[in-house]
């Protein structure tokens, strides 16, 4: 899916810490960011009309957070919890991914804000598994196993070497490079650091790191991207970056790398902006 200019150049400005963006900012960008309008067929277009005339957002009752409506009735997670978010962007986003439905069964590959947010509040599983799975990349993460010397394991040098610098510098990480087929076997003080930092995350930020790690097979990329260190097309990149060097040696297959790529593009840009949008009040 392409993103029309004037979203592109929105979506980089929102992404950049120093942003502060308006209701009015996100109101009028959100709906371009994830759901390509022109992507409705015709078929689509004669499927029964949705079941709400409009998405919105109102003030919980103790003004602790803002609870996602459709029309007048409350929206609940698949868990059956209310969907309440403790920001009004982060709550416009979801209700604009909502908005710009069309049928009568909402299109879950389109709403990637409203997985996130169902994904933090409802806690399939519970929060030491999600820890421990995001803890099985330390010792493979992908910015840590590099190939053998060749042009292939210097990009990966050029590219991650900065990113892991940064987060020597601001988390203390000291993460060992390997070329070796078994993966990169990490100190216990890194470890033990991880861990401390997965454990302090709140449940908002643990959803969106746990996808970004396994979205991108590496943790480095998902703390670099929720630190700051990075943005999500810098984090893309690098996390495509061994395909990408293949496609240029042997040829992108036409379709297949563009739909990956799409799909990826969507697991990435997602929790960063959700993460971004948590920090708007």
């Amino acid at each position: 899916t392409q993103l029309s200019t004037m979203a592109s150049r929105c979506l980089a400005d929102l992404l950049l810490p120093s942003a502060r963006p308006g209701a009015a900012h996100l109101s009028a960008l959100l709906p371009h960011l994830f759901i390509c309008r022109q992507a409705h067929t015709n078929a689509n277009l004669q499927k029964p009309a949705r079941f709400y005339k409009s998405a919105n957002v109102v003030p919980t009752a103790d003004n602790t957070g803002y609870q996602l409506m459709l029309d007048s009735k409350p929206v609940r997670t698949p868990g059956k919890k209310l969907a309440v978010m403790p920001t009004y962007p982060l709550a416009l986003a979801v209700a604009a991914e909502w908005e710009w439905q069309k049928t009568s069964k909402p299109q879950l590959h389109t709403m990637p804000m409203m997985s996130l947010v169902a994904h933090a509040m409802d806690q399939p599983r519970p929060r030491e598994k999600v820890i421990a799975h995001i803890m099985n990349y330390v010792h493979t993460d992908s910015a840590c196993c590099l190939y053998e010397e060749g042009a292939l394991a210097r990009r990966q040098k050029r590219v991650f070497l900065p990113i892991l610098e940064a987060l020597r510098c601001d988390l203390g990480w000291r993460f060992v490079l390997s070329d070796s087929i078994a993966g990169s076997h990490q100190t216990d003080e890194l470890v033990a650091g991880v861990q401390t930092w997965l454990e302090g995350l709140d449940h908002w930020h643990l959803a969106a790191v746990e996808q970004l790690t396994s979205t991108c097979k590496s943790l480095v990329l998902a703390a670099a991207l929720i630190r700051g260190h990075v943005g999500p097309a810098e984090a893309l990149a690098a996390a495509r970056l061994e395909e990408d060097f293949q496609a240029e040696e042997w040829g992108r297959v036409e379709a297949g790398h563009d739909l990956d790529e799409a799909d990826l593009r969507s697991r990435v840009f997602a929790p960063s902006l959700f993460v971004r949008l948590l920090q708007v009040r």
